[in-house]
């Protein structure tokens, strides 16, 4: 066949070919590159791959994954915004990421296809095809996806028999991946001997501390709960009251401004519970949780406000205090409201 062609015309077409390649070349590796961002960005926002939760560098991970080009990082920022997207603007995104997925097959693809026929935006009649992508995102190793999996069993959501051992088989599959939620969720299951799995109080504690230790605010309330009371199973208790461990735990949660979480601490800080007693923290966290809504630290507050604990006694900041939490029926403020009054 090259004898049809002059050596000039040969040299030029190899040369043609080599750019092709190269370029190509050049366009994977970009592309392997941005999703090794994308996937870094991913488990240190969500707590996968055993990350601890850092949200501010996971956006700049995922930012810096768009940066490189990867598609699927770029589809994720317009995925951010879902709330204020258009009908036409979602079905453009699912029609997107299913070109990604047939040009260029991953997993996060699947999962995030799955996540919007889960949320309806690819036809409330289709929800049920959330199961076929995330199953696919899942076999090809994908915690989150088993871990989403797992929930979507527990609860018999998108057409699925609800199973509680399913969910566990996936949550321990997750759990075993990193995935910080699964940790969690699979620890709650032990302490409520949920589906097939019998009560097992240290596998609990085991599983919701590495969770907690990845950042998940519910195993670090959770944790600081079961050291408040134990685990109740005794005498003697396999998990015993351990105040430190609970401050610890509950400070954590706190610090990411669980509301009860901040009681507590305020309450350990009123007591001299795992902590030396000191009012005046005890009433910066009861101002907190009340300024959150709580009605009990609100109450609280204005205990504080009218006895002098923490601060100068000030009526007319306990009369607010306890007003705000009357308005919510505690019965406690009630009667303040009504003796100051």
């Amino acid at each position: 066949m090259l004898k049809y062609f002059t050596m000039y015309e040969v040299a030029r077409l190899q040369r043609l070919v080599c750019r092709e390649f190269r370029d190509a070349g050049q366009e994977r590796i970009r592309e392997r590159g941005g999703r090794k961002l994308f996937e870094e960005g991913l488990a240190t926002f969500l707590g996968n791959d055993y990350k601890t939760i850092d949200k501010p560098r996971g956006h700049l991970l995922l930012q810096a994954s768009r940066d490189a080009g990867c598609k699927i990082a770029l589809i994720h920022s317009r995925i951010a915004w879902y709330q204020s997207l258009s009908d036409e603007d979602k079905q453009k995104i699912l029609t997107d990421l299913k070109e990604i997925s047939t040009s260029s097959p991953y997993h996060w693809v699947y999962y995030y296809i799955g996540d919007w026929y889960r949320n309806g935006w690819g036809g409330e009649e289709k929800k049920n095809l959330a199961v076929v992508w995330l199953e696919k995102a899942a076999h090809k190793g994908n915690a989150h996806a088993l871990c989403d999996l797992g929930v979507r069993y527990e609860n018999g959501d998108l057409g699925l028999t609800q199973s509680a051992t399913k969910a566990n088989e996936l949550f321990a599959l997750a759990a075993d991946k990193g995935c910080a939620q699964a940790r969690y969720n699979l620890g709650c299951n032990y302490r409520e001997g949920t589906g097939d799995l019998a009560i097992d109080f240290n596998r609990c504690v085991e599983l919701l501390d590495q969770s907690a230790t990845q950042g998940i605010l519910d195993a670090q309330y959770d944790l600081g709960e079961m050291y408040h009371s134990g685990s109740r199973d005794g005498p003697p208790m396999t998990i015993p009251v351990d105040p430190q461990l609970s401050f610890r735990w509950s400070l954590a949660a706190a610090q990411q401004e669980h509301m009860e979480a901040m009681k507590n601490i305020g309450l350990a800080y009123y007591l001299g519970r795992g902590v030396e007693q000191n009012m005046e923290s005890a009433l910066e966290w009861f101002l907190k949780a009340a300024e959150k809504g709580d009605e009990s630290s609100q109450c609280l507050v204005g205990d504080c406000f009218e006895t002098g604990k923490g601060c100068e006694i000030d009526l007319d900041q306990a009369m607010h205090w306890y007003q705000k939490s009357a308005a919510q029926g505690f019965q406690q403020s009630i009667d303040a409201v009504q003796r100051l009054a």
